[in-house]
């Protein structure tokens, strides 16, 4: 494999799997955030139309419209003339002069077009946030990720669904009586806004938290092989198949700079997350399902303190001289049963031999794989380097 197309092809393949930070010499001004430039070039041009004040005739908004493309040009003139390009050339990489344009140059539009100063500041901060978004996500393959992650989902589901049933009892067991406790109906049946959230939060952030103290040690195993075939054993089937020879160094794979980490751990944090949503969305219908048949309005009237003829019913029907009902406390109820529940899976997997045996093989098998092809793509690049 010492050729640029043999390269390329390992390149897009860690680019699919959400990975780019695994191609070698990757760079934000060539590689990001000229990948980003349509992204970022579609939000500068409805900015510009959005420039003019609200205030204007039509005929003045046209102008206006028409003059903040013509100082858009002007400024991408002058930047693409500071770095020796054409007038009117797409840039092949963007580094600060460009980022200043996109951020301050829309800001400028509404302090020439209606000395709008308040509008100008906030459109100058919104464009730093959006550039910075669309950097993270560019940088760390985000959407590639999730395509990927989506993609695997078909895969897994058997996995996942023998996983369910392996927790369902467990969770059921643990959780079921704390569904029907009234002390969670009068403090989440009642939360509502940004508190509730904050509570959901909460454990998501913890599970989360948990994950990442993993992290170091699960990285340093899906890193390390012990012997060089093992590495031929796993880049079957992919772009570094045809490229493997003897005599590689199975230790190459194991130094990540600390994008590179990032950039795993955000791999490896959305592959378990779609488990465990997956798990946890099915305990919260089941506990949702189960207030619907054992909850009636009088009952969730006494637990939450509210008339029963006050309460917020989504859904009702009646079975025989039997009232069924789904309320807003029901349902905010079983959220927050429900994300408990994903804290309480998330530790199973962590600390339980059994569980994280199943749940590993299936989350990190292509994430060892992808530091295979790395091993033999940093082993190949190296050996195509001449010598000093």
């Amino acid at each position: 494999m010492r050729n640029p197309t043999a390269y390329a092809e390992i390149e897009r393949w860690f680019l699919k799997r959400g990975l780019p930070h695994f191609i070698d010499g990757y760079s934000a001004r060539r590689d990001v955030l000229t990948r980003a430039l349509p992204v970022l070039t579609f939000i500068f041009l409805v900015e510009v139309v959005n420039a003019p004040k609200k205030s204007f005739s039509i005929w003045l908004d046209v102008v206006a419209v028409v003059g903040g493309f013509a100082i858009l040009l002007g400024a991408w003139a002058v930047v693409n003339r500071l770095r020796h390009r054409r007038p009117l050339q797409r840039p092949d990489d963007i580094g600060i002069a460009e980022v200043c344009v996109f951020v301050f140059v829309p800001a400028l539009l509404p302090i020439v077009f209606g000395q709008q100063y308040a509008s100008a500041g906030v459109t100058a901060a919104v464009n730093m946030v959006l550039v910075a978004l669309v950097y993270f996500t560019t940088s760390y393959g985000v959407v590639p990720t999730v395509r990927w992650g989506i993609g695997k989902i078909g895969v897994q589901l058997e996995a996942i669904s023998a996983l369910l049933v392996r927790a369902l009892p467990l969770l059921a067991l643990f959780v079921t009586f704390f569904f029907l406790t009234a002390e969670v109906w009068q403090s989440a049946g009642i939360t509502t806004g940004a508190p509730y959230w904050m509570a959901i939060g909460l454990f998501v952030a913890v599970g989360v938290f948990f994950v990442l103290m993993r992290m170091p040690a699960d990285l340093h195993e899906l890193g390390t092989f012990s012997t060089w075939g093992e590495v031929g054993a796993l880049v079957k089937g992919t772009p570094a198949e045809q490229s493997f020879d003897d005599g590689g160094d199975p230790t190459a794979a194991i130094t990540l700079s600390r994008r590179q980490r990032v950039n795993v751990v955000l791999v490896v944090l959305f592959s378990q997350a779609v488990q465990i949503v997956f798990v946890s969305v099915a305990v919260g219908l089941f506990f949702s399902v189960l207030g619907l048949m054992l909850v009636p309005r009088a009952t969730i009237a006494s637990w939450t303190g509210i008339e029963p003829d006050a309460l917020h019913v989504l859904l009702s029907w009646h079975v025989g001289d039997r009232e069924l009902l789904i309320t807003d406390p029901t349902l905010r109820v079983a959220g927050f049963v429900t994300a408990f529940a994903g804290l309480q899976f998330t530790m199973s997997v962590l600390t339980d031999a059994h569980y994280r045996a199943e749940f590993r093989e299936e989350v990190v098998g292509e994430i060892r794989q992808a530091f295979a092809v790395r091993a033999v793509y940093l082993d190949q690049r190296a050996d195509a380097k001449p010598s000093p």
